[in-house]
């Protein structure tokens, strides 16, 4: 049977955007094939007519996690970053690996793949850094935002008590209001 273009589009991203929900919560090297058609509600079959390999696959999640995490920073005013930041530095973000940011979670991973996966991840933080050094007007101070908000997330989420992982991310919070331009 022959799907049409947009049904085999539709295909793809459902594999992406399943796999890289489920990635990020379980993490993409823990998770199997099975798992990940699974989740997606298809077959083995299925994924080979969209991806040659599962590393194929890690390098479209990157790219549609990070052209996520691109709008969602992208562009803003100092006012509208910090309502950004306040969101990823949430405890909701923490608690919900899979509804949000893949560098804390997938970012070991990324570090292990492929040159063009990496070329790729590069290309797009670049693109994010580049936004917030306009923002504060420096890219010093773009970098160091950046980790700090990623690794918030990360230290946040390896914490064992609620207590703990949300007085990291006000703290990180606290530190990201004070990069910000003061009006």
């Amino acid at each position: 049977m022959r799907y049409s273009p947009e049904q085999k589009l539709a295909t793809r991203q459902r594999l992406i955007e399943s796999g890289a929900a489920l990635a990020k919560k379980e993490g993409f090297g823990n998770t199997g094939m099975d798992a990940l058609m699974a989740a997606a509600g298809l077959t083995t079959g299925a994924f080979y007519s969209q991806f040659r390999s599962k590393p194929e696959l890690l390098h479209a999640i990157v790219e549609h996690e990070l052209d996520r995490t691109l709008t969602l920073f992208a562009g803003k005013s100092d006012e509208r970053l910090l309502r950004a930041l306040t969101a990823y530095l949430s405890p909701f973000h923490a608690e919900h690996p899979e509804l949000g940011c893949s560098i804390p979670t997938l970012g070991g991973e990324i570090a292990r793949a492929d040159i063009a996966t990496r070329e790729s991840f590069e290309a797009r933080l670049l693109q994010l850094q580049a936004s917030f050094s306009n923002t504060l007007g420096s890219d010093d101070a773009a970098w160091a935002l950046i980790c700090q908000a990623v690794g918030g997330v990360l230290v946040a989420r390896a914490m064992a008590t609620p207590e703990r992982r949300d007085e990291v991310l006000a703290s990180v919070l606290a530190q990201a209001k004070a990069a910000l331009p003061q009006k």
